[in-house]
């Protein structure tokens, strides 16, 4: 019998299975986010993380920010809050964004992500 058990296990385990990763839903909101960062150097893609590309004016603060998750995304159907520790980062002095670094105040904020189709996207992401 327990060979028995031991063989279904191995042809659960080894069929019929995608060669895909999933990608849960908290992982994916986390890549939005730590993204921001790095889009924020470039407007195009900078706009390309918010809903209906509604990203905020001053792109050049999100550059200069250090933005750390906080725990897991609350999701609730197409929305879903995330607790983001914002810090002053340091911009490149050269380079495709900000030539200098822009004030930023630090402290934890609630930043909203929406689905647009099948993609996470930011809605509303404050900084302190």
């Amino acid at each position: 019998m327990n060979c028995l058990l031991f063989g279904l296990c191995l042809v659960n385990i080894g069929c019929g299975g995608s060669n895909e990763p999933v990608v849960d839903e908290t992982t994916e909101i986390d890549a939005i986010v730590t993204a921001v960062n790095d889009a924020a150097g470039s407007e195009e893609m900078f706009k390309e993380l918010f809903v209906g590309g509604n990203a905020p004016e001053d792109r050049n603060k999100y550059f200069s920010a250090i933005i750390e998750p906080m725990g897991t995304p609350e999701v609730s159907g197409n929305e879903a809050t995330l607790k983001i520790k914002i810090s002053q980062g340091a911009a490149e002095e050269e380079g495709s964004g900000a030539e200098e670094s822009e004030e930023i105040g630090s402290g934890e904020v609630t930043w909203t992500l929406q689905k647009e189709g099948e993609a996470w996207k930011l809605k509303d992401a404050p900084l302190p």
